[in-house]
């Protein structure tokens, strides 16, 4: 990292908190607001702990000087402050899982808006599956949009949301959100009844899984496999699939990542496994950051899902897990989002010559559609 230059270290002379956030921060606004953050929890916290709130208090400043120190050696801010905004709604973060990205929250706004702008083709239930689920955030977040822009002309779908992940600290956590959440629908409802407080989260749930096992397959964890989980909640089919799975390679984790995200962020969430020769459905040439995505496009067949949104890293992988997409045969229809779907325009560019990329950015999900779910998007 390179060293921060003379006049920034001038202008935070007298404010060493300041200077520690510099360090990983790197530039004046940014640390600036970092430690008004760090100063509001660190009162909030004293607040909550028994303490008065008052700022002349010093009670709070070791705890400001802590906050400080560790966010300097890389530590992230969200894991400090326990929380990120993920769209529009907020949700726990925790040392262990994932954080939230906005890219992440981009994509899964568009495509609940999609939806609702297709009211009347949509079915009286909708069922989303979410793979690798982490915090909960896309499944949460999906519910939130959905309910904010459902036309009032006729009644919604009932949702029936399920998020899945190999962690039980992630599954835990997402629970969590989903009461968190739950709380504060209710409280709004008490004030004004909407659509989204009057149903509070019932019909979303979140199960400990292992994605890439196969089905009945031994695990000297305990952990059930995928499917066997899905069997026992009994759904006969699902109509949508949603993935952000692990899709770094470890060449690329080591090279091309933050060193907070190196540091501290669960590098299972990150890397996913490296498939071996006898895992079915895999290929010796596929990419190790590519691991996920045939497994997730088996399940999507298997579940009889009419859309599936996986994200990615980058275009090249877009272009990849869209080729492995077309390959299946199964598809009525591929496209790539970048990070910014909605763009200047529905199709800049078309990706190897074959899958439409929409919006602007960096390439960021691959979207699959078949049957009911081209006109649920509107892609007739």
């Amino acid at each position: 990292m390179p060293r921060l230059p003379y006049h920034l270290l001038r202008l935070t002379s007298k404010s060493p908190l300041l200077q520690l956030l510099l360090r990983e921060c790197r530039d004046l606004e940014s640390a600036r607001n970092e430690l008004r953050w760090l100063r509001e929890h660190a009162i909030s916290s004293v607040q909550n702990a028994g303490g008065h709130r008052d700022e002349r208090n010093d009670s709070w400043k070791p705890l400001l000087r802590s906050l400080c120190v560790k966010r300097a050696s890389g530590k992230p801010l969200q894991y400090l402050l326990g929380s990120e905004f993920f769209g529009d709604i907020e949700v726990a973060c925790k040392p262990g899982v994932l954080i939230p990205r906005p890219e992440t929250a981009a994509a899964v706004t568009y495509f609940a808006e999609r939806l609702c702008s297709a009211a009347r083709k949509l079915p009286s239930t909708l069922r989303v599956l979410d793979l690798c689920c982490g915090t909960g955030c896309i499944p949460l977040l999906f519910q939130h949009v959905f309910a904010k822009n459902w036309p009032n002309a006729r009644d919604p779908p009932h949702l029936s949301l399920v998020g899945a992940d190999i962690s039980a600290d992630a599954v835990q956590l997402a629970e969590h959100n989903r009461l968190l959440l739950q709380q504060s629908l209710t409280g709004r409802s008490n004030a004004g009844s909407t659509w989204a407080s009057r149903h509070a989260l019932d019909s979303t749930a979140f199960f400990q899984a292992d994605v890439l096992r196969p089905e009945q397959s031994p695990n000297p964890q305990g952990i059930p496999d995928l499917m066997t989980v899905l069997r026992q909640i009994d759904v006969p089919e699902w109509d949508i699939l949603i993935s952000n799975p692990p899709y770094i390679s470890s060449q690329s984790f080591h090279r091309d990542t933050q060193r907070s995200v190196r540091l501290f962020e669960p590098k299972t969430a990150l890397v996913p496994p490296r498939p071996g020769s006898s895992d079915p459905g895999t290929s010796q040439d596929l990419d190790e950051g590519d691991t996920f995505y045939p497994r997730l496009l088996q399940i999507a067949q298997d579940v009889g899902a009419k859309i599936v949104l996986m994200e990615v890293a980058d275009l090249q992988q877009a272009s990849r897990v869209a080729a492995l997409a077309s390959d299946t045969s199964v598809w009525d229809g591929i496209e790539i989002w970048r990070d910014h779907p909605r763009g200047k325009g529905p199709h800049l560019e078309k990706c190897r010559g074959e899958f439409p990329v929409r919006g602007s950015g960096h390439g960021r999900s691959v979207v699959c559609w078949r049957g009911e779910g081209t006109e649920w998007l509107q892609m007739m």
